[in-house]
């Protein structure tokens, strides 16, 4: 009985150890994702509204990283193609946080920067215009003046004009509002494991108790 009792309580600690597993598994392949909700939801490189770079195209996202007080620390854009991962801060209030990833989170918009080069006085021979491909990130105002923010090469900077011609996102009927752990709900499913462990263990113990009864 003993032998049964303590194999009982070794499959219950390696069904525990099982069910451990799959959380924190989960926890790192699982984000949060925010959707621009206004056509201003900026992206800044501190937690100062003076150090703008761009607004993150509307109804597109950004992954957060970590809730900041009033900000989000957030990735925009990964490391694909003509693209490069930046990372920087979001005012909570430009975005909603979404239940599930979504099925576009960033925009890929590819556009042609036109570069002249020489002034046309020289006799030697010129290049004429150069034409490159950069990655859009977003639109910058300055006033009633657009500008674009692109990566051309290894380099980012603004060209005139803005590129907001492009497809919109559904928004979300409503968020959560929390940045939520990837491993929610993990001490319950343990909890769940160990309870029917024991219960199983129990009712063998109760079945084997009776069978060694014999009628007097």
């Amino acid at each position: 009985m003993k032998k049964l009792l303590t194999a009982i309580i070794c499959a219950a600690m390696i069904a525990v150890n099982f069910a451990g597993v799959e959380p924190a598994r989960a926890s790192q392949t699982s984000y949060t994702y925010a959707q621009a909700v206004t056509e201003t939801a900026y992206f800044f490189t501190q937690k100062d509204v003076s150090t703008s770079l761009f607004a993150v195209p509307y109804t597109y996202c950004v992954r957060v990283v970590r809730d900041d007080g009033q900000w989000y620390y957030v990735q925009y854009a990964e490391d694909e193609g003509i693209y490069r991962a930046v990372y920087g801060y979001v005012l909570k209030s430009d975005f909603t946080l979404l239940d599930s990833e979504p099925p576009a989170t960033y925009l890929f918009k590819s556009i042609t920067v036109t570069y002249s080069a020489g002034d046309g006085e020289s006799s030697l021979p010129s290049l004429g215009e150069i034409t490159m491909e950069a990655a859009f990130y977003g639109t910058y105002y300055s006033g009633a003046t657009a500008y674009s923010y692109v990566l051309c090469g290894d380099s980012f900077g603004y060209i005139p004009g803005a590129n907001d011609n492009y497809p919109l996102n559904p928004l979300p009927s409503g968020g959560s509002g929390e940045v939520e752990s990837g491993e929610k709900g993990g001490g319950a499913a343990v909890t769940a494991v160990i309870i029917a462990a024991l219960a199983a263990g129990a009712l063998i113990l109760v079945f084997l108790s009776s069978r060694k009864k014999k009628p007097e």
